[in-house]
């Protein structure tokens, strides 16, 4: 089907229309005056009783003062009426003009097209009409330009933080939302990915079951559900910095895109009751919000993918030594110390060529799921080159570092792998470099002197921690930190 396109091209100004009412309104005045004019005489002749009211001068004059007086009714009719019609025209002038370039209109703009109410008649129902199509429209520009913002902040980037941020910061204004969470994922674990007005010490959930009565059914319905009623809500009291609070109300805002639930966004409200305009914001505001949450939360996939080696299922080396410099980045800007440490396997090459390649894989899986069961969440570990990895353990100085290297290397050491009728067992060398015991000015500065420790470790025969202190290599031994020690 063709789309006309010439019906929104600008109209002209009158078009092919020749009917015009102020020129009828005098028409039908001056007919109505010269009929008044016509039936004067015969009506002075009954009550006058003289024939003198058909002479042609009093007739003449009688037509001519009914003319006149048509003529008067028009322009007085004009003069009051033209007047506030003059204002409903620029009213809509102005708003016809903002309403082509596209723009929302500002508070002056609101007041010039706003029209007093100075009559309770027709006219003063045309401006009250007119004054309430103006407040839609206001508002509807306000909706459409408030969209549009939202929109370019969501394209404005596609890591999942900052879309999940915009989306619920954008999201709470419209009810004024004193706290609020979004969820994303999965529906059956939906991962907590922006937060405010929510101390998480409160134990509010980072993995949101569907099982949970409202929440199943908004993802279900695919509909925003409001509840004013908190009954078996209690999981939902928060600390603010305004003291505990219950919220009155709970808002459910589920986001479907692909015909799947991608996201789902809880808001904790101070409302009654919610205003069929804010629902309306609400389901404009999610048709954008969800498919680019969609997008974050793929590239989010790809990117772990990306940053994942294969074989052992930690970082890689690119991806590690980003979040290292990171973590880096953020230990010298706050002052904190953070330690780098280079582990080795030993005599990686020779176990590869006696038990084979295979084998070789297992000890490497091993190592990596040795080291991370040894680190904190937030400590990073990567798979640094062939046998290598390298660890970035945050907040950590020079001896706890040390202390933590060290119970890894006797838990690998102890470590036997099954292979065939056999059992296997590697060692580990590691060295470390603490900032800012260390002073490096980079965090690559930081990761040479921990590879020099190492290298000092395999001179030293192997299988040991040793520690670059930014003068001399230390061993382990030589810090005197005792025999055991706790995880950070």
């Amino acid at each position: 089907m063709a789309f006309n396109t010439s019906a929104l091209e600008k109209p002209a100004k009158y078009g092919t229309v020749k009917r015009s009412v102020l020129r009828n309104l005098l028409f039908s005045m001056l007919a109505f005056g010269l009929f008044v004019g016509l039936i004067f005489p015969p009506f002075a002749r009954i009550i006058l009783d003289t024939d003198k009211a058909y002479s042609p001068v009093f007739i003449f004059l009688c037509v001519l003062a009914g003319l006149l007086v048509g003529i008067f009714n028009f322009f007085i009719f004009r003069l009051l009426v033209s007047r506030e019609l003059n204002l409903i025209q620029k009213g809509m002038h102005h708003v016809n003009v903002n309403i082509a370039d596209a723009e929302v209109l500002e508070e002056d703009c609101v007041s010039e097209c706003t029209l007093e109410i100075t009559s309770a008649d027709i006219i003063g129902d045309i401006s009250l009409a007119f004054n309430s199509m103006t407040h839609e429209i206001f508002k509807r520009l306000e909706l459409d330009g408030e969209t549009r913002n939202f929109n370019s902040k969501l394209m404005h980037s596609v890591e999942i933080k900052d879309v999940s941020d915009t989306i619920l910061t954008r999201m709470s204004a419209v009810v004024g939302a004193k706290a609020g969470l979004l969820y994303g994922g999965k529906a059956e674990k939906m991962q907590l990915f922006s937060h405010f007005g929510v101390d998480k010490t409160d134990g509010i959930t980072s993995i949101l079951a569907d099982q949970f009565g409202p929440i199943e059914k908004a993802l279900k319905s695919e509909n925003i559900l409001f509840y004013s009623k908190l009954d078996g809500w209690e999981w939902f009291s928060h600390s603010t910095p305004l003291g505990s609070f219950k919220p009155s109300s709970i808002l459910l805002i589920p986001l479907m895109a692909k015909q799947q639930s991608v996201g789902l966004v809880v808001l904790a409200c101070g409302i009654e009751n919610l205003l069929p305009q804010q629902k309306k914001a609400l389901e404009t505001l999610r048709s954008f919000a969800a498919p680019n949450l969609d997008n974050s939360i793929l590239h989010k996939k790809i990117t772990e993918l990306a940053a994942i080696d294969d074989l052992t299922n930690i970082l890689n080396r690119r991806f590690g030594m980003r979040r290292l410099k990171e973590e880096y980045s953020r230990a010298t800007r706050h002052g904190v110390p953070i330690s780098a440490v280079m582990v080795d396997i030993d005599h990686f090459k020779d176990f590869n060529d006696t038990f084979g390649h295979n084998a070789g894989d297992a000890v490497l899986k091993m190592v990596a799921s040795t080291l991370q069961d040894n680190l904190r969440a937030e400590d990073m570990v990567c798979r640094y080159g062939g046998e290598e990895f390298l660890l970035g353990v945050a907040g950590a100085g020079m001896n706890d570092s040390a202390l933590i290297t060290e119970r890894i290397r006797r838990a690998i050491e102890t470590n036997h792998i099954r292979w065939g009728n056999k059992h296997l067992s590697v060692t580990i060398s590691s060295g470390i470099a603490t900032y800012p015991v260390v002073r490096a000015s980079v965090c690559e500065e930081l990761i040479t002197a921990a590879d020099k420790a190492l290298f000092a470790a395999k001179e030293f025969g192997r299988n040991q921690v040793t520690i670059n202190d930014g003068a001399q290599i230390l061993r382990f031994a030589e810090l005197k930190l005792g025999e055991t020690s706790e995880k950070e």
